[in-house]
């Protein structure tokens, strides 16, 4: 993780925390449609991919951009206080200090050592 990233994503403003929901919700979209979110529920979040994973279940007959766009509408809140327990830290810019593909591989790997 570079040092230079030190917010969690509730310290960033709205906007820069709506564009990393976005970003998230994109790559969380393709973990969820290649059902491989078995990492994420290492950490205390499964109530929020509960929510989340229903609405992305409901709205699976959208194309991928209407799909993704109504769930960052619909699950807002549940995707930020999912990207906060996820122990990511962000930029000043709302740019993540490890973009989500190296986090997975990274937590991953450390998965697959214990």
């Amino acid at each position: 993780m570079n040092d230079d990233a030190q917010l969690s994503i509730t310290q960033l403003n709205d906007s820069l925390q709506h564009k990393a929901v976005e970003s998230f919700a994109k790559f969380y979209q393709q973990l969820f449609d290649a059902n491989n979110l078995e990492l994420m529920s290492n950490y205390d979040v499964v109530n929020y991919m509960t929510d989340i994973n229903e609405h992305l279940n409901l709205s699976r007959f959208m194309t991928k951009d209407q799909r993704l766009t109504d769930s960052v509408d619909f699950s807002y809140q549940d995707y930020l206080t999912l990207i906060d327990r996820l122990d990511q830290k962000y930029f000043e810019s709302g740019n993540p200090a490890v973009n989500w593909d190296e986090w997975y591989a990274g937590h991953f790997a450390q998965v697959a050592k214990s």
